[in-house]
């Protein structure tokens, strides 16, 4: 392990396959019961509205993503378990392989996984159903939004791959909670800044009511086209870096 203690394909995929191979019995109860429900669910629409079976997609991606988060917040639960966590953590793998092992499970074959598994019920619920094959339902799942939503469950995942690193129990509720508290805080603090920066230009009494044209030309730039664009590029492309570094850190600290 001392030769390369970074990363080594090899270790990782070791490491992936043990956590499939000593998870595969509960993982299967978990994700064959949200499956069974779902399908019975499309069987249901299919029977007796099947021009509705196409706008079943928002419930499938609804478990998805709660599915997902529930998922990632319990990947490191051997990490927290004191009869388990010696043996966890004595594994001849590196932190940054656990880190990547968890992500990789949770991150990229969950969601793939998933959209198969969204795929395979709307063709049961077509041959059970209709005993043809109609592809309109599959548009939905293999769509333009599905994709945008694939991409938002994968930058959001992250947040609760912190919070399975992090919190020794109730890892999900925790990271919910502590969601709730961050978002009131930004939301307090947007609020006050709102309120500084406004107030002069308000007629006072009635609170802050600005619209764009009360604006001076360059601070209507500024909250309209630059603090957008700045936000976006966050989301995109750093919140994931961010918590996956932030997770690493999580991780390192539990083995030292």
């Amino acid at each position: 392990m001392e030769t390369n203690n970074i990363l080594n394909i090899s270790r990782l995929y070791l490491f992936i396959r043990r956590q499939v191979l000593s998870n595969t019995g509960s993982w299967l109860v978990a994700f064959g019961g949200i499956a069974g429900v779902l399908l019975v669910i499309s069987l249901l629409v299919a029977h007796f509205q099947p021009q509705n079976l196409s706008g079943m997609t928002g419930l499938y991606f609804s478990a998805l993503f709660l599915g997902g988060y529930v998922f990632t917040a319990g990947i490191f639960n051997e990490l927290h378990n004191p009869q388990k966590s010696y043996q966890f953590l004595t594994l001849p793998v590196s932190t940054t392989e656990r880190l990547l092992g968890g992500w990789i499970l949770t991150g990229i074959l969950f969601p793939v996984l998933g959209i198969l598994v969204m795929a395979l019920i709307v063709l049961l619920a077509n041959l059970v159903m209709n005993f043809t094959l109609d592809i309109t339902p599959f548009q939905s799942v293999f769509s333009s939004q599905s994709f945008t939503a694939l991409k938002v469950y994968f930058v959001t995942q992250s947040i609760f791959l912190l919070g399975a690193a992090y919190f020794r129990k109730n890892n999900f509720l925790k990271t919910i909670l502590a969601l709730f508290v961050i978002s009131v805080v930004v939301q307090i603090i947007v609020v006050a800044t709102a309120w500084a920066l406004f107030s002069p230009f308000t007629d006072g009494g009635d609170g802050i009511n600005i619209g764009p044209e009360d604006l001076p030309p360059r601070m209507e730039v500024l909250f309209t086209n630059y603090i957008p664009a700045i936000a976006k590029v966050i989301f995109w492309y750093l919140t994931v870096p961010f918590f996956l570094v932030t997770t690493w850190f999580s991780l390192k600290e539990r083995q030292v």
